[in-house]
This record gives structure tokens, C-alpha cells and sequence, in this order.
């Protein structure tokens, strides 16, 4: 039933069809149908990349100085979303896999609704490139998380998601439940590795508190950091494929 509700849409079908096919995913034979990629990705990861292919749409700009925010901050998203899920799999919180990949792809969902704001009020205004990219990014920095929230609960999101998107950057998440640390974690790690617009290479993911919190050891984090690297990688290459 998903791959036919997917088979039915163009542009989707497309996006499934690559995401089969590439350096991620690939086996020894490229596959032509969304039934023969789902067979070689899975019901759960079907799923996953249909949801990508659907939010990714939301991430353009016509102003070239937001545009350019754009592309880092989605790559940030779907990195966060598999780094959560990947770790709650490999942590041992299976039944928390699927919820913390769409996690780690809305927590910065405020970013978003930010740049499609300021992009909104700059046409009215007729400010063109006035804003520059360090004005933005200080607005996105102290708002997002705010309106992030505001804009889960006018959706109507699960809580779970809503209190994700605000206290994802509180400096103290011990008492605030496996899934927030899941993706607290994974965003760090992104963050650590330049995935995304905030950098942080400095970071040091071992003595997190995330880290303590989930259990997770030093080999655990390294292949989480292999993991990343491996998904911006195959990233790279899809994106630069033919469309």
C-alpha cells in the first residue's frame, strides 16, 4: 500500500528511486520501481525517506543570501534525524526509533519558519538583500527554539515533539527523558562535525551529559561520527546526481 500511495506521485517516486540507488543503499543492481526499493530498503526506511523527500520541499528560498541557509540547515535535519534513530537502535530503544527520526528532522523546525518569516516581511518591505546572513543567523539563534514551539503546538503536535523543539538546547537535559537526549546527542555530533550552520569543532561528545545519560561509550559516539560521515557523503553524491 506505501508503494503504491508513493508510486502515485512523480516527483516521490523520483526521490524513492534515488535514495534506492545510491552509494547509501545500493546492492549490485540498480532498481527501476518504488516495489523493488522498498524491498531493498525496508517498510521503515521507505517510509523515512518519504517523509524526507516531502519535508526537503519546504527548505527553498528565492533570496540567495536565506537560500544559501537552506542547504546547510536541511542537510543538519535529515543528519540529526538518522544520527537519533541510528542511536536509539543501537542504545537499545528500538521502541523509540521512528519517533526520534522525526525528532532529530523537526527540532529545528523554528530555523525554518524563521527564514520563511524574514523572507516574507523583506518582499513587503522591499528590503531585497538588505538583511545580511550574521543578522539572520543571530535571530535564528535566539528565536528558534520559541517559535519552534509555538508553531508544534499551532500543528498540533504530540508533545513529545513540541517540548523537543524548545529544550533542545538547555545546558541540563538529565530529567528530560531518552528522546530528548537522542537528539540532543545526534545534534551535537552534527554539530561537531559541520554538518549543518552552527559549527562547533570543538566539541567533545564523550563527556556530554547526553553521552552519560544514554549510556553511550566512546565506541559507540565513533561510529555514530562514521555513521554522519557516511550519510553527508552519500548526500553529496545524490545531490549532485541527474534529477
Amino acid at each position: 500500500r506505501v508503494a503504491a500511495l508513493i508510486g502515485g506521485d512523480a516527483a516521490l517516486t523520483g526521490e524513492v528511486l534515488r535514495a534506492a540507488n545510491s552509494a547509501l543503499y545500493a546492492g549490485l543492481s540498480k532498481v527501476a520501481t518504488v516495489r523493488e526499493a522498498s524491498v531493498r530498503l525496508g517498510t521503515a526506511q521507505l517510509l523515512r525517506v518519504a517523509v524526507q523527500a516531502c519535508e526537503k520541499q519546504q527548505y527553498c528560498a528565492v533570496s540567495p543570501t536565506l537560500q544559501a541557509l537552506m542547504e546547510p540547515l536541511w542537510q543538519h535535519s535529515q543528519a540529526a534525524a538518522h544520527g537519533a534513530a541510528w542511536l536509539a537502535r543501537k542504545l537499545g530503544y528500538r521502541d523509540l526509533e521512528q519517533v526520534a527520526f522525526v525528532g532529530g528532522l523537526l527540532h529545528d523546525v523554528g530555523k525554518l519558519l524563521l527564514i520563511k518569516v524574514i523572507e516574507d516581511v523583506s518582499v513587503e518591505e522591499g528590503l531585497g538583500e538588505g538583511l545580511s546572513e550574521p543578522l539572520v543567523l543571530e535571530i535564528l539563534d535566539s528565536a528558534h527554539t520559541t517559535r519552534g514551539f509555538d508553531l508544534a503546538r499551532a500543528w498540533g503536535l504530540p508533545d513529545e515533539y513540541a517540548l523537543l523543539i524548545r529544550d533542545h538546547h538547555l545546558e541540563d537535559l538529565t530529567q528530560s527523558g531518552t528522546l530528548l537526549n537522542l537528539v540532543s546527542l545526534a545534534n551535537k555530533a552534527c554539530r561537531r562535525l559541520g554538518i549543518g550552520i552552527a559549527t562547533d569543532p570543538s566539541l567533545v561528545l564523550a563527556v556530554t551529559e547526553e553521552a552519560a545519560t544514554l549510556g553511550a561509550g566512546d565506541i559507540v559516539l565513533a561510529q555514530l561520527m562514521v555513521e554522519l560521515e557516511d550519510l553527508a557523503a552519500a548526500g553529496e553524491a545524490l545531490e549532485s546526481a541527474p534529477r
